[in-house]
Order: C-alpha cells, then structure tokens, then sequence
C-alpha cells in the first residue's frame, strides 16, 4: 500500500492511501473436471461450494468491490487554542509597560517597550498552539490510515481463507483448482 500526505490551505491533512496491486480472486480459478464431471455438474458444485466457502470464511467476493479507487482520508487540523494570543500579550505588555513606566515618568517608552515584549512572547504561544494543532491532525490521520490499512489486511486474510475453502470443497468432489 503507498501512502501520500498532503496539507492543504484550508488547514486539513489529506491523506490518499493507494493499493496498486490487488490479490487473485476466485473468479481467477480454473476448474478442471477430473471424474468427467458435466458442465451443468460444475456449476452446480462450484455454486455449492461458493455458498459453503462464504459460510466458512464470513467473506463473499460478490459483496465486495475488488478493485476499489484509493480511499482518501481528510483530516480536519483541530482548532489553534493559542489563536489570538499574539494580540492579547501586546496589549497586556503595552499596560504592564505603561504602568511600570510611570513609576519612571516615561509611561509611553514603557507602553511600546510592553508591547514588543508581549508580541514576541505572544507569537511564540500561538506559534506552538499551530504546531500542536498540525500534530493533532496528523496523528488523526496516521491512526485512520492505521484503520484503513487494517480492515484492507483482514479483509485479504477472509479472502485467502475464501479461496482455500472453496478450493477445498471443489477438490473434495473431484474437481482439479489451479
């Protein structure tokens, strides 16, 4: 299975999880009549033994889409709890700067000092809030992917077992399956 992860500008993860080769299905069985078994006999048998092998495996390749589009998962980024903080350190830095500037007569000098104080340590908050955000959707996205990659392995493994059920059954009633 690829995998491609793209961010997109509206603050989303897609992620496109591709299968570029797919496993045999039944349908790829050949059937060879080894006790001289009629036409009409095999269908029979092979419908039989399709039904049983569906029993025995829980899979039914008719119910299921063999050659499927690659599934693309769009994670939303969660929302930046730090957004705003930038502007609020400035103006929490420009009061503090103007109060303890006019302890020393210059209320104005401190208020800018403040502010650019408060705007720096501001936009260092809300630049690890986007971090975190972006962290957030990408974990999302590894677990769905994580998801998509495990339902794909056991719906393989009820596919294999499918097929060795069926060409159990077929075998066992005098049929050779290559």
């Amino acid at each position: 299975m690829k995998l491609f992860k793209q961010e997109i500008g509206t603050g989303a993860l897609v992620v496109v999880a591709a299968v570029f080769c797919m496993p045999a299905t039944a349908q790829d069985l050949y059937v060879y009549a080894g006790k001289g078994q009629s036409d009409e006999q095999l269908a029979e048998d092979r419908y039989a033994c399709h039904r049983w092998a569906v029993g025995e495996s829980k899979f039914d390749p008719i119910q299921f889409d063999e050659v499927a589009p690659p599934r693309t998962v769009k994670v939303q980024t969660p929302r930046n709890e730090a957004a705003g903080t930038t502007g609020k350190a400035a103006i929490a830095g420009a009061v503090a700067g103007s109060v303890i500037g006019s302890h020393d007569g210059d209320a104005a000098k401190g208020a800018v000092i403040g502010a650019v104080v408060g705007t720096i340590a501001g936009a260092a908050i809300e630049g690890q809030g986007q971090k975190e955000a972006r962290e957030k959707a990408q974990a999302e996205a590894d677990r769905q992917v994580q998801d998509l990659q495990r339902t794909r392995a056991e719906k393989a493994l009820r596919r294999s077992n499918y097929r060795r059920a069926l060409t159990a059954c077929l075998e066992g009633r005098g049929y050779t399956v290559r």
